[in-house]
């Protein structure tokens, strides 16, 4: 509630009802998340239904940018693809726990394989849900109830789920493709790189999901 300054003023409490925290970065953007509900192994439908329309909106950027990769890169590591996949992928396990974690993780990897998007689709399946399921326990970990989370707090569980999910792609690149060391070392922490980067699009959009009202409150 407001209260009357000395001056006769208006005094804004720090609780504002449905509005984001202040957070270090411009809350615009990297403020602290709006609090909603967060269930680690939730059944309902309408959540399983918001996890299948995100596993449809990142099949369609995936089909987009797996193709990139493959041209730029020869399909040896998806990195527009690593770039991009946290845009759904951490949104589908912050807001729909482990069960939307894997919907929105396996959903595209289906659909690259029978399309033949990137030499690589078959370790999709490894590599989206290495990211997704420990994000979801990030989640979990990191929450507090009343509380949504904060920018360092989602940008640490990235940071730390990312090279597992790059670690099917290093098998290919040591077991299929042969490469040597110093290579696979390149790949790994180049992939690494364009993976971490995806965190920068991948919180400002979760906060938009948020203020649109598809994600329970």
């Amino acid at each position: 509630m407001s209260q009357p300054t000395e001056s006769g003023g208006i005094q804004a409490s720090s609780y504002n009802t449905g509005k984001a925290a202040p957070g270090p970065l411009p809350d615009k953007h990297y403020g602290q998340l709006p609090d909603w509900e967060f269930n680690l192994l939730p059944s309902r439908t309408a959540v399983i239904m918001a996890a299948l329309f995100l596993a449809l909106g990142f099949t369609v950027n995936m089909q987009i940018t797996e193709r990139i990769d493959t041209i730029m890169w020869g399909g040896i590591s998806p990195l527009w693809g690593l770039f991009f996949f946290a845009l759904w992928n951490a949104s589908g396990a912050m807001f729909f726990g482990l069960t939307g974690a894997l919907v929105v993780a396996n959903v595209n990897p289906i659909v690259a394989n029978l399309t033949a998007t990137n030499p690589l689709a078959p370790v999709f399946f490894a590599t989206n849900s290495l990211y997704a399921v420990p994000m979801a326990f990030w989640t979990w970990y990191f929450k507090e109830e009343g509380e949504g989370l904060t920018f360092p707090q989602v940008a640490t569980a990235h940071v730390l789920s990312i090279p597992l999910s790059v670690v099917p792609l290093a098998f290919v690149w040591v077991f299929v493709l042969q490469l040597t060391p110093p290579v696979v070392a390149m790949w790994f922490v180049a992939s690494c790189i364009a993976g971490w980067l995806g965190i920068l699009i991948a919180y400002p959009f979760g906060k938009k999901l948020l203020a649109s009202g598809v994600i329970q409150q």
